[in-house]
């Protein structure tokens, strides 16, 4: 089953995030700071895991909350799997040579300004990590199957600056997956049908 995931990821791109989410009113007036994160795959003996990261807890924005590693684009950028990589490499020390970026899934705009462009990647199962404290304060990994399971996938609606959207909320291990990390991941679950 998981292979059978990675092979649609490779021929489906995601189109499904949150219809609530993406109309927001604060989504309206088309100002966005590109960005790019990487939505690291590694193979294990039970299955493809994704690697995701804890933001540090002193933070200003997003504090503590589960996400995959990656930033806005700088001017030097290449690309943004070039953003996606470099972010990486910067937070949570994954060596460049062992991300494999197989596809670019759908930019989902988010309503603290930014667009972001996920970029699907296959990580050497033997990477190693040196974490910048002053952004993560841990990483690890989580099975793709538990988290794209329905039945680990909670809906709620939050009233936000006179609007209600929905938000997605993945519970793992003790930790809450929930916001853009959340949407790409449920994204994914549209494509193993």
């Amino acid at each position: 089953m998981d292979t059978h995931l990675l092979s649609h990821l490779l021929l489906h791109k995601p189109i499904n995030y949150s219809s609530s989410l993406l109309s927001h009113p604060l989504l309206k007036n088309g100002h966005f700071k590109s960005a790019a994160v990487l939505v690291p795959i590694v193979k294990r003996e039970t299955g493809y895991h994704l690697i995701l990261t804890q933001r540090a807890p002193h933070l200003r924005h997003h504090p503590s909350q589960i996400s995959f590693p990656g930033g806005k684009v700088e001017p030097d950028d290449l690309s943004l799997i070039h953003t996606a990589i470099r972010e990486t490499n910067e937070e949570i020390g994954i060596n460049p040579a062992h991300i494999k970026p197989l596809v670019k899934l759908n930019t989902i705009p988010t309503i603290s300004g930014y667009k972001v462009t996920p970029i699907v990647a296959l990580i050497d199962e033997n990477y190693t990590t040196a974490i910048d404290y002053g952004e993560v304060s841990s990483t690890f990994e989580a099975p793709i199957n538990h988290l794209i399971n329905p039945k680990n996938t909670y809906n709620h609606h939050v009233f936000n600056k006179k609007h209600t959207y929905n938000l997605i909320f993945i519970p793992f291990d003790k930790k809450l997956i929930w916001g853009v990390t959340a949407e790409i991941i449920h994204a994914m679950n549209y494509i193993t049908a």
